[in-house]
């Protein structure tokens, strides 16, 4: 991913990368793989906390030599990730394996992500004769070096080729939270100087929404959370990692563009998965499209918020079952879409408030989901779509849009 013109050039990764989220990331990783990680600057300085750390590396670091020797190795592991642009695994100079993922924003090298402390159970023995080799002119215990050699875990290498694959996907990660930032300030500084540009500022409203929930991190998150369901032999936990991160998957892909409604609906679904596997018989959902309506392209999640709305207002509050019908159907003047529930319905007077294009936070409710729909809708056609709110307090309430025929 590439900026037009270089801003990244002088900076670090703590510039343009949220540390305490890097952080909580890099703990989740290193505890699912087993192994140790850290994040490091371009002259391998640590900038975030070691996580899963093993008891011999803490002792080699809290020598100043050894801590020298690290960081250099460090250094050079992710330069050379850096140089062949992909993960590099290597021996590190206290002779156990390790991986380094190279961090680079807007083609500027900031550092790199560094997993490992490990040595391969089909050469344990010698592992541990060299780590104990290479430690000896640090001059520390002799007896303790020993003993903690033997404790560093023995994993097989294709799990060790596991764990380079999911260093890649954190490295992206950071990568991309890296480049959206940059690029959210430089649409922000385009807009206050180009005030006309309603394009530009449309762009930066989007990366808002999308910055608001960090949804590169959610979704590689339930990438690793759904691996970690595999192994723990958890199928509901999977089902709802990978239902999740597909709808992530969906929204970051498609968030500015258009999409046919067949996978709008699709989305939708996999979202009524997970919800089920939460409220059971109490949501019960109901999809019907006219089949020549499938293919209709609409905005990617305008249907998706207003079906979540229907879950959040209707399905949660209550204790009895909650129907929700999605409906779809092509008329002569453009495609109607359709949410209705039975359930809490609206208070008159917040109903009131809706239709005259204001959203109080009130009552629990904010809004913002139909806001940013109607928001949205009116970017792209302007006055000609159509919507309507019907709703009786304790009987329901039913949503419709009519778009125009493009």
């Amino acid at each position: 991913m590439k900026l037009q013109e270089s801003t990244a050039k002088g900076l670090s990764i703590e510039d343009v990368v949220d540390i305490s989220i890097l952080q909580r990331f890099q703990d989740t990783f290193a505890k699912a793989m087993g192994v140790a990680a850290v994040t490091v600057d371009r002259y391998g300085k640590p900038i975030t906390r070691e996580s899963n750390f093993q008891p011999i590396c803490t002792m080699i670091r809290s020598t100043s030599r050894g801590l020298a020797r690290c960081m250099a190795c460090d250094a050079r592991g992710s330069l050379k990730a850096f140089k062949e642009g992909k993960p590099q695994t290597y021996l590190c100079d206290g002779g156990m394996m390790d991986v380094a993922a190279p961090i680079i924003i807007d083609g500027e090298y900031l550092g790199g992500i560094l997993c490992g402390q490990v040595v391969l159970a089909e050469a344990q023995e010698q592992f541990v004769e060299g780590i104990v080799a290479r430690n000896l002119p640090l001059r520390l215990p002799y007896e303790d070096v020993v003993n903690m050699a033997k404790q560093v875990p023995a994993i097989p290498r294709e799990r060790l080729d596991a764990a380079v694959e999911m260093l890649f996907i954190m490295a992206s990660h950071i990568i991309e939270m890296g480049v959206a930032n940059l690029t959210k300030t430089k649409l922000l500084t385009e807009v206050e100087e180009k005030a006309q540009l309603k394009a530009a500022l449309q762009s930066a409203q989007l990366r808002a929404l999308e910055a608001q929930v960090n949804p590169h991190f959610l979704f590689n998150a339930l990438t690793l959370i759904g691996y970690t369901a595999i192994a723990e032999e958890a199928p509901q936990t999977e089902e709802i990692a990978y239902n999740l991160s597909d709808l992530l998957r969906y929204s970051l892909r498609n968030v500015a563009k258009s999409v046919p409604l067949s996978e709008e609906l699709e989305m939708i679904e996999r979202y009524l998965a997970i919800q089920k596997l939460r409220f059971g018989a109490r949501l019960q959902a109901q999809i019907k499209v006219q089949p020549e309506a499938r293919q209709w392209y609409i905005p990617c999640m305008i249907l998706q918020p207003l079906v979540e709305n229907a879950v959040v207002h209707s399905v949660e509050p209550l204790i009895r079952p909650v129907h929700i019908d999605i409906g779809a159907a092509v008329e002569p003047a453009g495609l109607r879409l359709m949410v209705s529930d039975d359930g809490m319905g609206i208070e008159s007077d917040y109903l009131a408030a809706i239709k005259s294009g204001t959203f109080p936070q009130t009552n629990g409710r904010s809004g913002i989901g139909l806001q940013n729909v109607l928001r949205r809708l009116a970017g792209q056609y302007g006055d000609r779509f159509a919507v309507q709110i019907d709703s009786e307090k304790g009987q329901g309430t039913r949503i419709a849009l009519l778009l125009p025929i493009s």
